[in-house]
């Protein structure tokens, strides 16, 4: 199922945050760094210690971060579920900045990997 081409705005603005999530945990592994953990801009901070032109991603960082909770609780609003308090425009502007970082974090673990 296409998220998007349903309007389904909350389930693609949290799932942005799981693919930034797991593209810095995969960086942070190929540089040989372990890390768990859900907050965007504590992994940001600790592959930045490493990485400093990854610092352009702590907005977007900052923005997807507020994705991952109230996107999938029913009480995380005082009314109405989550998929009313979204809007398309949140959803387009979390795959692109979703995708920008994958794609950059991917060269990352391109250039660490076993031939």
């Amino acid at each position: 199922m296409d998220l998007f081409k349903t309007g389904r705005w909350a389930k693609v603005c949290f799932n942005c945050h799981q693919c930034v999530e797991l593209a810095l945990k995969a960086a942070l592994n190929a540089l040989g760094l372990e890390r768990r953990g859900h907050d965007l801009g504590q992994l940001l901070e600790e592959l930045v210690r490493y990485r400093d032109e990854f610092e352009r991603f702590r907005d977007g960082v900052k923005m997807l971060d507020q994705y991952y909770i109230p996107t999938r609780y029913a009480n995380a609003f005082y009314s109405g579920s989550a998929a009313e308090h979204y809007t398309r425009r949140q959803a387009e502007e979390a795959l692109r900045y979703a995708e920008e970082v994958f794609q950059e974090l991917r060269r990352i673990v391109a250039e660490r990997s076993v031939p």
